[in-house]
């Protein structure tokens, strides 16, 4: 009966055994004594044990599975040892031979076995790509540790073993019992044993782990939180079988995990194949043996559940089950294969060449129609909020007196999503055909013409044109030249090659750029047979990085390891090459929003007119200069127009020392305020300069950070404590006969965090300041502009203030170069004696023209207003998130610039750097771009445009809390 069960791979209900029995047999048995809890398992009985002496895990095999059988796990489990792969190991009975029990009348074998400490990975929620690589490299490593293993009790008939895979199936398909799912389980494993059958007797056997998966493999968490592989348990399946079956079993788990990427398994399969090199045979089975696996779970684990209804452990598993068959069963194994052949560096045949005619009447123009990130016929983003209709446009504009037609490959922006946190299925395996009257198409190649349900296909002897939206001509046989069917205005058209397969019932249609390259061993760019030149290959970002570094200093750095290759943007979005758009939080420079209509038209209005210096009279430095000073109290009469905020703070500094006649300032630890000579001596942010402290000059003197969060002062009393230290420190230069020119600081630490400067600070020292005959110098470089919504200028957020010189930049041009430097006529008159003034962009008329646009736009937009309605939602939502996140330890900030504070410990405020850079490595993945800021990198500037929506916000802080959820 034992024998009979495993032979027709019947199901194996468990033995019944209860934890007071499991503990019984553990202390009579083994001399081991402990509490004792139940584990999972599909048809044995296992249980842990907790002694003083140790974990051990007690295992009452089921009776189907004689005893030599278990015998040749123990020497698994010993080669597994032996090549330093952790791994149970057996403990010998008291009595010493083989232990037994009898349950219900049949005997069931006994062992002990000590136990792999360790989190299953099945546990770890989000799979890295490092993850994924590391179960790879263990199953590659357990491979070569079982290749010379030898035991009779390998010599098994299991339904687990994929060489029987397609009759476990047949025998327990009736277990299924959604008519749907159980069609498309057997349509399945009929094709992929049929892909299989002339590879099978030239595959590679082995003995094998045989369940290599999630399930049987342990970690630890490392200081991020990332797992770290660290044994393997569970060597009841082990078997002789073929070799690449171990990989198969291990790259299932990858579908339940990250089902939206079956090419997720690619590190992984190239881990394995580091220690155990695959053979051609054994490539081109894989992806049928992920079939036939998934489909053997699923028919198993309906039968489990059936047969031992109680098994909670093999109920729960079902919904991962069918992802596990389901995502590698709706892939295309052709292009698969050709995948993995590519990731690791097989040779794969490059795209053929077919001997073709033209598909429309000889003589006929086809105009190339761009939806990609090129293109300049989609704009104002209205391929975001009506992309069918876009498209309809685009297509009809180019076809309207002749025939027009897509790209075949490239990503467009119509197929792709704004807040979406997995790539977009937007590179088309196919191209869209407009025309202005219809045309007629002609058969490229001899072939058999059918309908097809919503169009033709035309068959050939090499590849096949399939047209939607056109019925055929004739159905049968014809010949090149010969008339196939006509086009009355829309058409889609792709060309597949019939050497890698035959035409799927439904060809898929668009693709994840990251596939396409796969994919195109079976689909063919029809565009010669247009008449077109074929889609361009897009330069990847690797290369264009490449190319960066070798000819642009790498000084001047770059986010992120691996970048991705950025074109375009709209609103708060940015777009790489993919067409993917990510959600943008770090760009406070374009203010407006990337590519905003208005700035565009006024740019291009005046560099057609006219683009000249400030040394040549016109009209609109006067307008910009007047809405400048528009904005701030009666006090400030004068503006000096330049290119950058480095710029204005080093014109500031002059300015203040030549109306004061001297040369010493004071700033704020952990502050940037440029680059040039002067504004990096005041720049005391290590970040920046991590060499700020001893390259200093002696006119600059530091008082501390102004942060109540973790600074020296903390609390509502910060204000009043830092204040009083910084006045001492000016009365002390004062009476050491270096009095200040100047106090410079922002009204809000941009830099470390968008930290408050605590209340009461800015009115004492200033006040303090100009007693002494200073004046204070207010960089409102990152912080003003309207960004912090319920105020203009940063530091009107501060009560009885007003600044003697401010500083703007960044925001006032959008993204073009433009800062301005805003004071009395009596302190800018002081620079007279030095000549004068003269910066070459800053007040031309392109970029006073701008900068009067941005201006008004920010007014007729309400941005201000938006900057705080949608500033003050960000914030309560990040406040609500850090009640539930213990890594995030404060929220600064106010508006549309703020700073979320990652501490490990919210007592000692131990930054957390190492997992903030993690975390934005990982939003990046999730289609979000957030960097780190202040001395400890530890802070996530948040400071995006100001046309920043509600949307975009939950989006942002949804995706926070999944990635603190889940891991790095």
């Amino acid at each position: 009966m034992q024998e009979q069960q495993v032979e027709e791979f019947g199901g194996l209900a468990r033995p019944a055994v209860s934890l007071e029995q499991a503990q019984g047999l553990a202390e009579s048995l083994f001399g081991v004594r402990g509490r004792v809890s139940e584990l999972g398992s599909q048809q044995d009985r296992n249980f842990l044990i907790e002694a003083e002496r140790g974990r051990f895990l007690l295992k009452v095999s089921n009776p189907a599975f004689p005893a030599r059988e278990l015998e040749a796990q123990d020497v698994a489990m010993r080669a597994l040892h032996a090549a330093d792969i952790p791994a149970p190991e057996p403990v010998m009975p008291l009595a010493g031979g083989t232990a037994a029990v009898d349950v219900d009348g049949r005997t069931c074998v006994v062992r002990l076995l000590t136990f792999v400490d360790g989190e299953p990975l099945i546990d770890v929620v989000h799979w890295s790509t490092a993850t994924t690589a590391a179960l790879g490299d263990l199953a590659g490593r357990v491979s070569a540790a079982l290749a010379d293993a030898g035991h009779p009790g390998f010599e098994r008939r299991l339904q687990w073993d994929l060489r029987h895979a397609e009759r476990v199936v047949g025998d327990l398909l009736r277990h299924v019992a959604d008519d749907d799912r159980r069609r498309l389980v057997e349509d399945a494993t009929a094709q992929a044993a049929a892909a299989l059958a002339p590879l099978a007797d030239r595959l590679p056997l082995q003995v094998l782990h045989g369940d290599l998966t999630d399930d049987n493999t342990v970690c630890e968490r490392d200081a991020l939180g990332r797992p770290r592989l660290t044994g393997v348990i569970d060597l009841g399946d082990a078997a002789l079988g073929w070799r690449v079956a171990e990989l198969a079993i291990a790259c299932s788990p990858v579908f339940h995990h990250d089902p939206d990427r079956p090419l997720a398994v690619l590190p992984l399969i190239a881990a394995f194949d580091a220690h155990a090199r695959l053979t051609d045979d054994e490539i081109a089975a894989i992806w049928p043996l992920l079939v036939l696996r998934g489909a053997t779970l699923v028919v198993s684990g309906e039968q489990q559940v059936a047969i031992d209804p109680g098994n909670d452990y093999a109920d729960t598993a079902r919904d991962r089950e069918w992802l596990m068959f389901a995502v590698p069963a709706a892939f295309d194994e052709a292009v698969a294969t050709a995948a993995i052949r590519r990731a690791l560096g097989r040779h794969v045949a490059a795209p053929r060449s077919l001997e073709a005619g033209p598909v429309v009447p000889v003589g006929t123009a086809v105009a190339v129609v761009d939806l990609g990130w090129s293109s300049r016929q989609l704009e104002a983003g209205d391929w975001l909020h009506d992309p069918e209709g876009t498209e309809e446009r685009v297509l009809g504009e180019a076809a309207a007196s002749g025939i027009a037609a897509t790209r075949f490959g490239q990503p467009r922006l119509t197929r792709a999503r704004a807040l979406d946190p997995a790539p977009p299925r937007n590179a088309p395996l196919g191209v869209d055909l407009r025309v202005a009257t219809p045309t007629g198409l002609v058969a490229p190649f001899d072939g058999e013409l059918r309908p097809t349900r919503n169009g033709l296909v035309l068959t050939g002897r090499d590849a096949a044109l399939v047209v939607d939206g056109v019925g055929p001509e004739s159905p049968g046989p014809v010949s090149a030249g010969a008339p196939i069917g006509t086009v009355r205005r829309a058409a889609w058209l792709q060309l597949l090659d019939l050497a890698v397969g035959p035409v799927p019932a439904e060809p898929r249609r668009f693709v994840p750029a990251a596939e396409l390259p796969a994919w195109r061993v079976r689909f063919l760019d029809p565009a010669p047979l247009l008449g077109m030149p074929p889609a361009p290959a897009e330069e990847p970002p690797a290369g264009v990085l490449a190319r960066r570094d070798a000819a642009y200093s790498t000084l001047q750095s770059h986010y992120y390891a691996a970048p991705p290759r950025i074109e375009r943007g709209w609103r708060e979005l940015l777009i790489d090459t993919d067409g993917r758009h990510h959600l943008d939080m770090v760009n406070n420079v374009t203010v407006l929003g990337h590519g905003h209509p208005r700035i565009a038209a006024a740019a291009a209005d005046q560099w057609r007119m006219l683009n000249t210096n400030s040394r040549f009279h016109y009209g609109v430095v006067a307008d910009l200069s007047e809405r400048l000073l528009a904005t701030l109290p009666g006090s400030f009469d004068t503006v000096l127009l330049v290119n950058s905020g480095s710029e204005a703070v080093d014109l500031a500094l002059r300015l203040a020392r030549a109306f004061t006649g001297r040369d010493d300032v004071l700033c704020v630890q952990e502050s940037y305020h440029g680059w040039t000579l002067a504004s990096d001596a005041v720049s005391t942010a290590l970040s920046d300069n991590p060499r700020a402290e001893e390259t200093r000059p002696g006119w600059v003197h530091v008082v501390d950070a102004l942060n109540a969060y973790r600074g020296r002062h903390r609390g509502p009393d910060a204000g009043a404590a830092y204040a009083a230290d910084a006045v001492a420190e000016i009365d002390r230069l004062a009476a050491a006969g270096t009095p200040l020119a100047a106090f410079l600081a922002e009204p809000r630490n941009g830099n470390a965090g968008a930290i408050e400067v605590p209340p009461g600070y800015l009115a004492a020292v200033s006040t303090a300041v100009r007693a002494h005959g200073g004046v204070w110098i207010d960089d409102e470089v990152q912080v003003g502009y309207g960004r912090q919504g319920d105020v203009f200028w940063g530091y009107q957020q501060h009560e009885d203030v007003v600044p003697d010189i401010v500083t703007v930049a960044k925001a006032m041009g959008d993204g073009h170069p433009l800062g301005a430097v805003i004071t009395r006529r009596e302190i800018a008159d002081a620079l007279a004696s030095q000549g004068s003034f003269f910066s070459s962009a800053g007040g031309s008329t392109l970029s006073a023209r701008i900068g009067l646009e941005v201006l008004a736009v920010l007014q007729d937009e309400g941005l201000q207003a938006n900057a705080h309605e949608v500033g003050e939602h960000l914030r309560r939502r990040l406040e609500a998130l850090a009640e539930r996140q213990p890594l995030i330890g404060a929220v600064h900030g106010r508006g549309l610039y703020l700073g979320v504070e990652l501490v490990r410990d919210r007592v000692t405020l131990e930054p957390a750097t190492e997992e903030t850079a993690a975390l934005c490595d990982r939003m990046l993945e999730l289609g979000v771009i957030v960097q780190p800021t202040g001395d400890r990198q530890n802070v996530l500037k948040v400071k995006p445009p100001l046309c920043f929506t509600l949307g975009s916000a939950d989006h942002f802080v949804d995706l926070l809390d999944r990635v603190l959820t889940e891991g790095f």
